[in-house]
């Protein structure tokens, strides 16, 4: 399956969060605590490894810190359900911007296998995502950059998350 031009399937998206975020900035309330959260995407991986479209998935946990848990850190698990079995863990660090926008950094280790053998390297997520908000629970549009050694994917997809 040939997807549309992942660059401008890219820039559509990032042009899009970033106004939303401009607009946010003055519309929304954000009121949920972040204390100790449960979060998951799922999504498209287009073109990984020259591959057709894969599905992806990332699964987190997060403690909030400072004042009003702005900030956080947890562990975060993600996986491109694909032939070449790409898994990550990774320790994650974000930061919640008052108008529901939250940017994310997770460094950690892929374990993959290519032509029968188990490979690990470092890895490297930058998530993007924004929140609407239902009492504890929270739903958005979220956009993950995956960085390995020599390699570099992305996944559009929708967050989900809970505060408990």
């Amino acid at each position: 399956m040939k997807l549309v031009n992942p660059i401008i399937i890219t820039t559509i998206y990032i042009s899009i969060l970033f106004f939303n975020l401009l607009y946010c900035q003055i519309e929304h309330s954000h009121n949920h605590e972040h204390n100790n959260e449960l979060g998951m995407a799922i999504g498209i991986v287009p073109g990984h490894e020259g591959e057709d479209s894969n599905l992806g998935l990332h699964l987190h946990y997060v403690k909030g810190l400072g004042e009003h848990n702005q900030f956080g850190i947890g562990l975060s698990l993600e996986s491109i359900l694909d032939e070449h079995q790409h898994n990550s863990m990774s320790l994650l660090g974000l930061y919640h911007f008052d108008n529901g926008f939250t940017i994310a950094f997770a460094p950690g280790i892929l374990f993959s296998e290519h032509d029968g053998k188990s490979e690990t390297k470092f890895t490297q997520h930058i998530e993007f995502y924004y929140e609407l908000e239902i009492d504890k629970f929270h739903a958005g549009p979220q956009f993950d950059i995956g960085i390995e050694e020599g390699e570099l994917h992305y996944m559009f997809g929708i967050h989900f998350g809970i505060d408990i």
